[in-house]
């Protein structure tokens, strides 16, 4: 399975540089275009990073894992077992 992967990834990175190299625009237009795709790509990612943590009570309200809260424990009921 990680042959396949393997040969996939190295596949699509020689036809992405020999796309690059033989593109119809000019190298310094391409390498322009390349920079600003890829500073805009990093700077979404640490927007992404830098994105306050999501609140308890707001997770639990839309179904996210928050711990629930306790229930207080009375007194046992009539039928309750003891434990030694």
């Amino acid at each position: 399975m990680f042959g396949v992967v393997r040969v996939a990834l190295r596949f699509f990175v020689i036809g992405f540089v020999a796309g690059t190299l033989f593109a119809p625009r000019a190298g310094a237009e391409t390498r322009a275009m390349l920079v600003e795709k890829l500073t805009t790509i990093a700077n979404q990612l640490l927007e992404l990073a830098a994105l306050p943590p999501i609140e308890p009570s707001r997770a639990a309200s839309n179904g996210g894992d928050a711990p629930r809260p306790r229930r207080a424990r009375g007194a046992p009921g009539p039928g309750a077992r003891e434990t030694p």
